[in-house]
């Protein structure tokens, strides 16, 4: 028989994960619009990552404020905004690997 968790621990974790949603979610998305503005001297591979920072940015902030809103009873926010994470991280990772996002200054 297991004790039944606190009401703190119920609303902390959506909490949490909601702080970080927004956290992650505006700098994901402040990175690709300030991309964008330099969007004539990028390469299509750049560009390519930088539209799918510009389209999870903005959906982990959406999803960050509906996990919020109901406190992390609806699993939809969660699997949005774990999906918009995961493709922004993902290509994050592959355009360093692949050496389209510009990690240092020039040489």
């Amino acid at each position: 028989m297991s004790l039944p968790r606190p009401k703190f621990v119920r609303v902390a974790g959506p909490v949490v994960l909601a702080a970080l949603m927004l956290l992650f979610g505006y700098l994901i998305a402040a990175a690709g619009y300030q991309a964008l503005g330099k969007w004539p001297s990028i390469s299509a591979a750049f560009a390519a990552c930088v539209v799918l920072w510009v389209v999870a940015g903005p959906a982990m902030l959406i999803a960050g404020l509906w996990i919020l809103g109901c406190r992390g009873r609806n699993q939809i926010p969660l699997w949005i905004g774990g999906v918009a994470a995961l493709v922004s991280g993902g290509s994050l990772v592959v355009g360093v690997l692949t050496y389209v996002i510009p990690c240092s200054g020039p040489s």
